[in-house]
Protein backbone atom coordinates (compact mmCIF):
# COMPACT_ATOMS: atom_id res chain seq x y z
CA UNK A 1 0.00 0.00 0.00
CA UNK A 2 2.81 2.83 0.72
CA UNK A 3 5.04 1.35 -2.40
CA UNK A 4 1.53 2.17 -4.74
CA UNK A 5 0.98 5.63 -2.87
CA UNK A 6 4.92 6.61 -3.12
CA UNK A 7 5.37 5.23 -6.42
CA UNK A 8 1.59 7.55 -7.34
CA UNK A 9 3.00 10.75 -5.52
CA UNK A 10 5.77 10.05 -8.04
CA UNK A 11 4.01 9.79 -10.98
CA UNK A 12 1.81 12.61 -10.35
CA UNK A 13 5.18 15.19 -9.62
CA UNK A 14 6.45 13.68 -12.63
CA UNK A 15 3.45 14.59 -14.87
CA UNK A 16 3.27 18.18 -12.99
CA UNK A 17 7.03 18.61 -13.57
CA UNK A 18 6.51 17.49 -17.34
CA UNK A 19 3.34 20.20 -17.81
CA UNK A 20 5.10 22.85 -16.17
CA UNK A 21 8.10 22.25 -18.70
CA UNK A 22 6.24 22.36 -21.44
CA UNK A 23 4.71 25.42 -20.33
CA UNK A 24 7.69 27.32 -19.62
CA UNK A 25 9.44 26.41 -23.32
CA UNK A 26 6.37 27.69 -24.82
CA UNK A 27 6.52 31.08 -22.67
CA UNK A 28 10.41 31.21 -23.36
CA UNK A 29 9.96 30.48 -27.38
CA UNK A 30 7.19 33.54 -27.13
CA UNK A 31 9.66 35.66 -25.88
CA UNK A 32 12.36 35.07 -27.99
CA UNK A 33 10.21 36.04 -30.98
CA UNK A 34 9.48 39.48 -29.11
CA UNK A 35 13.12 39.76 -28.23
CA UNK A 36 14.61 39.13 -31.88
CA UNK A 37 11.68 42.09 -32.81
CA UNK A 38 12.90 44.37 -30.32
CA UNK A 39 16.37 43.76 -31.92
CA UNK A 40 15.37 44.58 -35.17
CA UNK A 41 13.86 47.73 -34.38
CA UNK A 42 17.27 49.05 -32.71
CA UNK A 43 19.26 50.14 -36.20
CA UNK A 44 15.68 51.98 -37.08
CA UNK A 45 15.62 53.73 -33.61
CA UNK A 46 19.18 54.44 -33.72
CA UNK A 47 18.90 56.05 -37.25
CA UNK A 48 15.52 58.21 -36.27
CA UNK A 49 17.45 59.31 -33.48
CA UNK A 50 20.72 60.31 -35.10
CA UNK A 51 18.40 62.40 -37.91
CA UNK A 52 16.80 66.19 -37.47
CA UNK A 53 13.56 64.74 -37.13
CA UNK A 54 10.77 66.50 -35.89
CA UNK A 55 7.03 65.87 -35.12
CA UNK A 56 4.63 68.61 -37.14
CA UNK A 57 1.44 67.81 -35.46
CA UNK A 58 0.32 63.64 -37.30
CA UNK A 59 3.47 63.88 -39.79
CA UNK A 60 7.07 64.28 -39.46
CA UNK A 61 9.09 66.77 -40.90
CA UNK A 62 12.79 66.17 -41.34
CA UNK A 63 15.84 68.64 -42.77
CA UNK A 64 17.01 66.61 -45.97
CA UNK A 65 20.59 67.57 -47.07
CA UNK A 66 19.59 68.71 -50.21
CA UNK A 67 23.67 67.49 -51.86
CA UNK A 68 22.74 63.69 -50.27
CA UNK A 69 22.75 60.55 -52.76
CA UNK A 70 19.15 60.16 -53.69
CA UNK A 71 17.29 56.80 -53.67
CA UNK A 72 13.65 54.73 -54.69
CA UNK A 73 12.65 53.88 -58.01
CA UNK A 74 11.98 57.36 -58.88
CA UNK A 75 14.72 59.39 -57.04
CA UNK A 76 12.20 60.51 -54.16
CA UNK A 77 14.31 59.82 -51.65
CA UNK A 78 17.36 62.01 -50.01
CA UNK A 79 18.73 61.56 -46.70
CA UNK A 80 18.40 63.22 -43.73
CA UNK A 81 20.86 65.55 -41.99
CA UNK A 82 22.04 64.25 -38.69
CA UNK A 83 20.79 66.23 -35.69
CA UNK A 84 23.18 68.17 -34.10
CA UNK A 85 24.81 67.44 -31.16
CA UNK A 86 24.27 69.49 -28.14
Amino acid sequence: MWLGAAVGTLLLVLLVGWALLGYYRREISANKEELQRYENAVPIVKAFYGSDIELCGDRLCANVDPRGHKSGDKGQYQPVRSRPQP
